[in-house]
């Protein structure tokens, strides 16, 4: 008897253990508790977000090494035939790098790689980049000055050459320098787009510090330096500009644009190397031209300082200049074949404020200051319409301005007339290539604001100005 009740007992006890067994699996049956599983988040999701992949760790792979290289203990090195490695870092200290390392560097990379490159204690890398995938060079403990360069061309040579083809290429925070250049631009080649912020470009050459085409180009709070005869920034294509200064000998900037572009806080100064020779007086601050007939081009705050032909205008559908200064020009503003709109400028001109020789120009609200031939000029080819327009004269120059169609004929001596001259005092201050450097104004991506005689009253002496209308008949 005893042992049936054992047996009893156990039977009961193992029936009991299956309902418990089996009340998981009833309850995850049920609707409420499925939603519950399904909205129960994972435990360490923030600390390895991989969880949410089925609430399972997965190895994150880590990012493949440059090209040439394999990976030992967690590290990308070379192997060398002796069997030992060297290291390959995607940071290179210019203070110790070997000429040509970032060269070395770049061909390993793959494409969309970041190069960073700083400069403890000064030191530059020397080397002549090409660039035949996309890639970022940025820096890191640096920041550009006149004698501090962080890459350095050696001579004759380049100082970045970008092949066709390639994606992009970033450029961010370098100070770049070429003075033994030669004929070799500095930064040159095309890309499907290109971006440069906070770069400084030192050069002297015979090319140019800054030559790109058929690219999508982006500068933002940039600096170029050129003692070249040639332009300093050339370029074409579709152009995004920002906060951009560009200090010149001859020739500041030559833009073809070829789609709609926009460009705000470009300041354009003469530099003093050739003050006095025939180089200055055809000398050209800012030149877009060569544009066809299907894009619109807006330039707000040109600042234009120092040259013979301070802006000129040739070709395109129609470009906007609103609020241009110009200083110390002959000839501030220039137009062939385009429509342009010259709206709220300060313009400071020996010869002509506005000259239209063919095309037609949209003046409103502008000073023109200094002039002693006209405020405003037309071509027999040129249109103006301009209206609320102030012109102020020189009192040793015409005292009764020309308007209307340009026959060729003075009607009084040019001021400027000899070469071998200082034009005005400001021309005996100007900084020469070697100690020029951009104001921390600048430097730091603030467009300078135009002196404080070109905004003020007229000079005492001169003759109350009255607004000039019209130029060629309408």
């Amino acid at each position: 008897m005893r042992r049936l009740s054992r047996l009893l007992a156990l039977w009961a006890a193992l029936t009991l253990g299956a309902a418990v067994a089996s009340a998981p699996e009833l309850a995850v049956a049920s609707p409420d508790a499925k939603i519950d599983q399904q909205i129960r988040p994972c435990f360490g999701l923030l600390l390895q977000p991989n969880l949410a992949h089925g609430c399972k760790v997965r190895d994150v792979r880590p990012k493949p090494c440059p090209r040439g290289t394999i990976r030992s203990k967690g590290r990308c090195v070379v192997p060398y035939n002796n069997g030992g490695y060297a290291y390959v870092s995607r940071e290179i200290n210019c203070d110790y790098a070997y000429p040509g390392q970032i060269s070395d560097t770049l061909y390993r990379l793959y494409e969309g790689d970041v190069l960073t490159l700083t400069s403890t204690n000064g030191g530059a890398c020397v080397d002549s980049l090409n660039i035949t995938k996309a890639i970022s060079i940025v820096v890191r403990d640096y920041s550009p000055s006149r004698t501090r360069p962080i890459l350095i061309a050696g001579s004759g040579q380049p100082c970045i050459k970008i092949q066709p083809g390639v994606q992009y290429v970033v450029l961010d925070g370098l100070g770049i320098e070429a003075t033994r250049a030669g004929a070799a631009s500095c930064i040159v080649g095309r890309a499907t787009e290109i971006a440069m912020r906070g770069v400084t470009v030192r050069y002297d050459g015979e090319g140019s510090a800054f030559d790109v085409g058929e690219s999508r180009i982006e500068l933002a709070q940039s600096t170029f330096i050129g003692r070249t005869r040639q332009p300093v920034v050339k370029a074409t294509g579709t152009i995004m500009a920002a906060d951009v200064e560009i200090a010149a000998t001859a020739i500041g900037a030559a833009l073809e644009t070829s789609g709609d572009s926009r460009l705000r806080g470009v300041r354009v100064v003469r530099l003093g190397d050739w003050t006095g020779s025939s180089r200055t007086r055809n000398s050209a601050g800012f030149i877009i031209a060569g544009m066809n007939r299907q894009q619109l081009v807006q330039i707000d705050g040109l600042y234009v300082d120092g040259f013979s032909r301070g802006i000129y205008v040739g070709g395109g559908d129609e470009t906007t200049l609103l609020r241009p200064v110009v200083r110390d020009s002959d000839w501030a503003v220039t137009l062939e074949n385009a429509n342009l709109r010259v709206v709220e400028g300060e313009l400071e001109a020996v010869d002509v404020g506005i000259y239209a020789a063919s095309g037609i120009v949209f003046a409103s609200n502008n000073k023109i200051m200094g002039v002693m031939r006209s405020g405003i000029y037309a071509d027999a080819g040129g249109q103006v319409r301009a209206v609320d327009n102030r012109v102020y004269a020189r009192p040793e120059g015409c005292r009764a301005l020309v308007t209307g169609f340009f026959n060729g004929e003075l009607t009084c001596r040019p001021w400027f007339e000899a070469p071998e001259l200082y034009r005005t005092p400001r021309d005996r201050a100007r900084l020469d290539f070697d100690s020029y450097w951009p104001a921390p104004a600048i430097a730091a991506g603030v467009t300078a604001q135009a002196p404080a005689e070109l905004s003020g009253p007229p000079p005492a002496g001169e003759p109350v100005p009255a607004p000039q209308q019209g130029g060629a008949p309408r």
